[in-house]
Parts: C-alpha cells; sequence; structure tokens
C-alpha cells in the first residue's frame, strides 16, 4: 500500500470508527515531501515524507492525523497567554493525547503521552510539568521555546540520550505550526462545529472534550460591526489643524484636516478573579485582531481589576507583548481615573469584562463600549455580548 492510499484509508476509517476527528482530518491536504522529519500540519496541509509514511500501521497514521487535528482546534494559541511556546506545546500535548487513548485511539510508542495527566486541562499540565520539571525554565534552557520532554517520561529520550528509530516523530512538537492566521482559525472552528454537529446525531461525539479546556466562542450578535462603525465614526470626526487640510492652502486659508492616523483609542482589559484564563486569552486575540484591522490607530491598552496595573502604547505593526496581572476584585472607576488623569484626549473607550464590578457615578465624556463576556447591565455607555462560554 503507497503511502497516499495509507492516508486516504487513515482518514476513511477515522470517519467509521470515530466520525468527529475523521472529518476534521479530511480537511487536511496531504502532500509528500522527502527529507522531512516524519510530518508536518500547518493547517491547511500535511506534509509527510513518503520513506517514514511507509513504515507506519494505519493505527498510526490514524494516531497522526487527529493529533495533528485537534491541535488546530482547541484554540492552544489563544490559551497561551504568557506561557512558554515550547512547553505548553508539551502541555497540550499531552492533555490531546490522553483525550485520543480515552477514546480508543491506539498511541504510538515515543508519543508524548503519560497517565498521570489523565482528566487535566493544558494549563494544569503545563503548571505541573514547570513545577516538577521545568522550575528553573530560562536558565536551564537559556529562554528558549524549544523545550524537551521531562527525561524518564513518554516522549523523552532513552538511557543514552537518543531517540530509538523514528518514533522520536511522534512527540516532535515542531510537526505542528504553532500559529495559525486568523482565517485559517476561523475555518477550523467552524469545521469544528459541523463535525460536532454530525458525530453527536451519530451519538458518537468524543468523549472528554470538555476536560481539554472549555472554548469561548463569539457570540451571534455582529459587535464587531459595531465596533467597527464606532471606531470609523470617530475618524471621520476626528479634525485636527495639525496637520492643515493643504487643498485650500494656495488661497491662504487653513481648514482642519482629518487626523485619523492619530487617533487615539483606548482599550481596557479585566484581570480580575471572575475572569479566568480562557476569557483572558480571548480578550487578548480580539485586542490582537483590532490592532490587525486598524494598524493607523495607536491604541492605549489598560490592564486592570481594582487597580490599574499596566498601560501600554501600541501601533500596527509593533509587537504585542505585555502581561496579564490581577486577579483581585473588579473596580471599573481606576480605570476611569487614569484615563481622565493621563489620557484626556481619549474618545473611546472600549473595556473587555464580564460587567461585574464597581462602575464610575457620573459618565464619562467620551463614549464607552463595554465587551461583555455574559449578558449584564452598564449604568453607560453600550454593552455588547461577543463571547458565549
Amino acid at each position: 500500500m503507497t503511502p497516499e492510499h495509507l492516508l486516504t484509508k487513515a482518514k476513511s476509517q477515522l470517519t467509521m470508527k470515530h466520525p468527529y476527528f475523521g472529518m476534521l482530518a479530511s480537511r487536511l491536504k496531504q502532500e509528500p515531501k522527502e527529507g522531512l522529519r516524519g510530518y508536518a500540519s500547518n493547517g491547511k496541509r500535511f506534509l509527510y515524507d513518503p520513506e517514514f509514511m511507509g513504515r507506519r500501521s494505519i493505527e498510526e497514521v490514524m494516531f497522526i492525523l487527529t493529533n495533528c487535528v485537534m491541535h488546530h482546534v482547541l484554540s492552544h494559541q489563544q490559551r497561551q497567554l504568557g506561557r512558554k511556546g515550547g512547553l505548553w506545546q508539551l502541555a497540550t500535548d499531552y492533555a490531546i493525547n490522553n483525550l485520543l487513548h480515552k477514546n480508543g485511539l491506539e498511541i504510538p510508542q515515543g508519543a508524548n503521552y503519560n497517565e498521570e495527566f489523565k482528566g487535566m486541562y493544558a494549563e494544569e499540565i503545563y503548571d505541573a510539568l514547570k513545577e516538577s520539571y521545568y522550575s528553573d525554565i530560562d536558565d536551564a534552557f537559556g529562554g528558549e521555546d524549544d523545550v524537551p520532554p521531562p527525561p524518564g517520561m513518554p516522549g523523552g529520550t532513552g538511557e543514552g540520550g537518543e531517540e530509538e528509530d523514528d518514533s522520536g516523530a511522534f512527540s516532535n512538537l515542531g510537526n505542528i505550526e504553532e500559529e495559525l492566521d486568523a482565517q485559517n482559525e476561523s475555518e477550523w472552528q467552524y469545521a469544528s462545529s459541523v463535525a460536532q454537529e454530525v458525530a453527536q446525531r451519530k451519538s458518537a461525539m468524543p468523549s472528554g472534550m470538555d476536560r481539554l479546556g472549555k472554548k469561548v466562542k463569539a457570540a451571534d450578535v455582529d459587535w464587531r460591526f459595531e465596533l467597527y462603525n464606532a471606531v470609523n465614526k470617530h475618524m471621520r470626526n476626528n479634525y485636527a489643524f495639525m496637520p492643515p487640510n493643504k487643498k485650500h492652502i494656495y488661497r491662504g486659508i487653513a481648514l482642519p484636516s482629518l487626523a485619523s492616523d492619530t487617533l487615539s483609542l483606548c482599550v481596557a482589559v479585566d484581570t480580575s478573579g471572575s475572569i479566568n484564563e480562557a476569557l483572558l486569552g480571548a480578550f487578548t486575540e480580539e485586542f490582537k485582531n483590532i490592532m490587525t484591522i486598524f494598524p493607523a490607530i495607536r491604541i492605549e491598552l489598560i490592564i486592570a481589576d481594582a487597580k490599574v496595573h499596566g498601560h501600554y502604547s501600541f501601533q500596527g505593526g509593533e509587537k504585542l507583548d505585555f502581561p496579564l496581572k490581577g486577579g483581585g476584585g473588579t473596580d471599573y472607576r481606576p480605570v476611569f481615573d487614569y484615563i481622565e488623569a493621563e489620557l484626556p484626549m481619549t474618545t473611546m473607550l472600549l473595556y473587555f469584562t464580564d460587567g461585574d464590578g464597581w462602575f464610575p457615578r457620573i459618565p464619562p465624556p467620551y463614549e464607552v463600549l463595554w465587551a461583555l463576556s455574559r449578558p449584564a447591565k452598564v449604568p453607560f455607555g453600550r454593552g455588547l455580548v461577543i463571547f458565549n462560554s
């Protein structure tokens, strides 16, 4: 059987035995690539070394395909937050492979699998790995993201420190591209919802999916349309004399010009204890989307719970790197006080929160959009429910 036929057969068997996994695996376009270390997936294409694939059993190929697609649909990039990339990828691999084992898929020798992590979220596994094996990860690995599996555990090296045969490909975290572009990620989320619907009709939905971390999905309300309209309105109305409108300079008349490139949008992220990590990841991802869509706008980012923990300024194209500190109660007043004192030119505030906290008694002079994780009453501004958990 050729590698191409083997992959096709594996997808077919997955679709019959595990409809959810099979439908998702069928989305990957398989392409041979000689010299590749085993296989690799970027969310659209599944590249494989023909020699490596030719040595695989049908069960091993089913595992490979399923492991790849589960990395693509579980919002692991969104949930990473400030965690080390390599160690976070390893934690997600352990979580996924425990799920696959629970649902009857054969786990190949050398894959990142350990029963100690059974029933644990990727976030919990990450903390356990860091505490037990990588307590000083920056010193141990020079701050790099490439983190090897714990020694002596499945997916690690043998006693001699070398991988046996080619089983190391099953634990190679480089097989999965860590980041998906926004459109590709959206396509995977849609495909996952369709596959779930089909699997549920056949009473064949994989068990234990909830333990991989609750995904946060966009609400039915087209809140982005509301937000983008508001931003565009402020861009059109933001007149300034610097620089002047050059159209009438020759007549000796200095008229105001549109200064949309200097518009300052303020975004606040609620990091209080009532906001779990999945929501924080979702808030962060939406902030990145805003930066992508409005690259000419300077955005002031405020991190706060009952007090302001940080203020960062970004403009399109800049690297987004900021810590998410917090975990206390929720009091919105410090953010409004901070804006009044430090950002007096603010014309609009977008506040990511759950709507449960102390509000200012007097509304501010600028527009406020509350990006809510659940329905909640707000005393002023507009509330848009943007996520359903």
